[in-house]
Order: C-alpha cells, then sequence, then structure tokens
C-alpha cells in the first residue's frame, strides 16, 4: 500500500499480505495526510468506507465508478480519474522494472523507502 505524492514522491507506505483488503490496508496509510484528494482504484470503492475515512481524515476518495452504480461522475472526471491512475500504475512500473521490487525491500520508514528510489537515479 503506497501513498505518493502527483510526482511520485512516497509519503506513506505500509507491506502487506496480498490477500488482505485494500481498504483495511489503506487506512493507517491514510493516517498519514488530512484533508486531501486521494486517487485509488476500484478496491477502494465503497461509500460507507469513504464516508468513513473522510470523517477520520478529511481525505477525499476518489474512484472510478462500476457500470453498475447508480450515480456515476461525468464523463470529464472519468477522464481525469484515469489520468492520475495511470501516473500511479507508471510510478508502480518504474519501480518494479528497475530492480528496486518494493514487496521485497525491507525499509521501515518512507525515507528509507525514498532513499532506495533516490539511489536508482544516481
Amino acid at each position: 500500500m503506497l501513498l505518493a505524492t502527483w510526482l511520485g514522491v512516497p509519503i506513506a507506505y505500509d507491506k502487506v499480505p496480498a490477500h488482505t483488503d485494500e481498504r483495511q490496508a489503506a487506512e493507517g496509510v491514510l493516517e498519514a495526510v488530512r484533508g486531501c484528494h486521494i486517487y485509488g482504484d476500484k478496491g477502494f470503492i465503497g461509500t460507507e468506507w469513504q464516508q468513513h475515512i473522510a470523517q477520520r481524515t478529511g481525505n477525499c476518495i476518489w474512484t472510478l465508478k462500476r457500470v453498475n452504480q447508480h450515480q456515476q461522475h461525468t464523463p470529464q472526471l472519468n477522464r481525469f480519474i484515469s489520468r492520475i491512475r495511470q501516473r500511479i500504475e507508471g510510478v508502480f512500473h518504474v519501480l518494479q522494472n528497475t530492480g528496486l521490487h518494493p514487496e521485497r525491500l525491507l525499509n521501515k520508514t518512507v525515507a528509507g523507502l525514498c532513499v532506495h528510489i533516490a539511489a536508482l537515479d544516481g
């Protein structure tokens, strides 16, 4: 679970087993920021969960909607969220394809993770 800025700089992360519910894993990571707009994948859909996070942290979670959901975003908002999601996937792609393999790192802090990422540019 990784929370990053628009530029792909990690802010907070937590390593969890693959079978972990994304929403449960995100709750601790989302405590690192307050009052932010967070863009996530469809694993974060859930009105009740999103409202819980908004009340607890002030963060607004944005995801694409499923086709069968009654309320849909505007086409413009869908395009925007899709572009953000592409950027997120790009960050993960770069991390995994530069030999970093974030799932194998033993960093305990975000600073340690950033050092590893910065070392790739060096």
